[in-house]
C-alpha cells in the first residue's frame, strides 16, 4: 500500500473519532422544550448565571454600566 493512502485513512479515522465524540457529548445534553416549566426554569437560571458572570467581568475590568457596550439596551 502506498503511504498516502494510509495517511488519508488515518485522517478519516481521526475525523470519525472526533465526530463520534461530539455526537456523544450532544446526546448527553438534555433536550429542552419551550413549553414545560422545568425547561423554562433552567433557561431562566442559565440567563441569570450569564448576567451574573457579565456583571462580575465588568466589575473586574473596571467598566461602569455606561461604559459596558457588550449589551444593547
Amino acid at each position: 500500500m502506498d503511504g498516502s493512502i494510509l495517511q488519508v485513512g488515518l485522517v478519516a479515522v481521526v475525523g470519525a473519532m472526533i465526530l463520534m465524540l461530539y455526537e456523544m457529548r450532544t446526546a448527553l445534553r438534555p433536550v429542552t422544550c419551550p413549553e414545560c416549566n422545568h425547561c423554562r426554569a433552567r433557561a431562566a437560571a442559565d440567563a441569570l448565571e450569564q448576567e451574573r458572570l457579565a456583571r462580575d467581568y465588568a466589575h473586574r475590568m473596571g467598566l461602569d454600566d455606561e461604559d459596558d457596550e457588550r449589551r444593547i439596551r
